[in-house]
């Protein structure tokens, strides 16, 4: 198995195991993410894993460059990509913290979008990780 087969499967078992938790459990999770993730003040596991992920993304950009796998750049991009909500909760955590508590509480069916996405996105990940390396 490779680095990128790994981080695919494990990007996908992530996406597509959450999604259970966050439909059928709202009044768990909303207190999950409200009172413990996400809380009022930014919690400072924020910047630790902020910092593990650009990490991550750019171990995944030195492995795309530097082994031999097809299609590494498919996993890599979208690595890459979550640098888009990291950069959200770290430097905008107000205003995001504000969309999650929108999301969570009054507006489900944004919820139910962003679930189904991501549901899609894991299922595909985990494509990749089986089909493609």
């Amino acid at each position: 198995m490779n680095y990128f087969q790994v981080l695919s499967i494990i990007f996908g078992l992530i996406l597509i195991l959450t999604r259970p938790a966050i439909q059928f459990f709202p009044k768990q999770w909303n207190t999950f993410e409200l009172n413990t993730a996400y809380t009022e003040k930014q919690p400072r596991w924020v910047w630790y894993i902020g910092l593990f992920g650009l990490g991550l993304v750019a171990f995944t950009w030195y492995k795309h460059f530097t082994a031999d796998i097809p299609y590494s750049i498919v996993i890599t991009l979208f690595v890459t990509l979550t640098l888009v909500k990291m950069s959200q909760v770290l430097f905008n955590y107000k205003q995001f913290r504000a969309f999650v508590v929108r999301v969570l509480e009054k507006d489900r069916k944004t919820l139910a979008l962003i679930n189904l996405f991501a549901l899609i996105l894991g299922i595909a990940s985990l494509l990749i990780g089986f089909l493609l390396y």
